[in-house]
């Protein structure tokens, strides 16, 4: 067990999965703010890639390598969309700030398990759009199967940062973590190992889309010893697969999607957050 009471300032930034203004917004922020390590949830076989790149090699070398070790489970394309501003704000910091550290958190297991389960997800959509099903068994394995991984995984994580932390000797430094919503995992373990660390939420204010609803509220069950419904399932299921088939499927990309699907919903939304389950569908 580490004691890092002290030992250093962590904040996580929790930017929402695969929406590229919150990596706009967070490469921003990193441009101005003042820190001496930063980990990010890319996989670790990129460090060294990485670390070129923030000594200033061209970006397009930097993409092309990535291709080329063929360590990406998904298409490049996508991956490179959310995460290219970050990038980009990356590049030649390290001439500018000699002594930073940058870091790559993310182990393959849970890159690959993350794939894995959206895939899953995927033929799952494929058969609400197609044929009008839900799956209710298979929808709550995967669900509940990426809360109990997801928690595992972040453990795992957090080990390895604040490993790398005590190895480098980076006592007293302030450190940022880039996360996605497994951040509140991060926080949790991190706080267990004794760490000084808190959480900002990149990206204010976050309509959750029916899928990441469907998520929280499972977790929020499970934390209580109980179920979620078959009802709310199906329910936030098939609004999954109509943001899916009338948003997702239809613009040029992410980021078109998620403001046309909040543009339609938000009245929607609003008034959801007058229920009981509030908390689950903002932040």
């Amino acid at each position: 067990m580490y004691s890092m009471r002290a030992q250093g300032k962590f904040e996580i930034w929790v930017l929402p999965n695969n929406l590229r203004a919150a990596s706009e917004r967070a490469a921003g922020i990193l441009r101005e703010y003042d820190f001496k390590v930063l980990y990010l949830n890319v996989q670790r076989e990129l460090n060294d890639l990485v670390e070129e790149l923030a000594l200033g090699a061209p970006y397009e070398q930097f993409i092309n390598e990535v291709r080329r070790l063929g360590i990406l489970r998904e298409s490049i394309s996508s991956w490179e969309y959310q995460l290219k501003p970050i990038f980009l704000a990356l590049r030649g910091l390290k001439i500018r700030k000699p002594s930073m550290r940058i870091f790559c958190y993310r182990s393959s297991d849970s890159e690959n398990s993350a794939i894995k389960r959206a895939e899953k997800i995927a033929l799952l959509i494929l058969r609400i759009n197609s044929i009008g099903e839900v799956d209710v068994r298979e929808w709550r394995k995967i669900i509940y199967g990426a809360i109990s991984e997801g928690a595992a995984f972040a453990d795992e994580e957090a080990d390895y940062i604040v490993r790398a932390f005590f190895r480098e000797g980076l006592k007293g430094e302030k450190a940022i973590i880039i996360s996605d919503f497994s951040g509140r995992y991060l926080l949790r373990r991190l706080r267990e190992i004794g760490v000084d660390v808190s959480i900002r939420y990149i990206f204010l204010p976050y309509y959750f889309t029916p899928l990441e609803v469907l998520m929280r509220e499972a977790a929020l069950m499970l934390s209580r010893g109980l179920d979620l419904s078959d009802e709310k399932i199906i329910s936030l299921a098939k609004l999954h697969a109509e943001f899916i088939r009338d948003y997702v499927l239809t613009s040029y990309n992410y980021d078109e999607a998620y403001l046309r699907w909040l543009k339609d919903k938000v009245g929607i939304v609003r008034a959801a957050l007058n229920s009981t389950a509030s908390s689950s569908h903002i932040f």
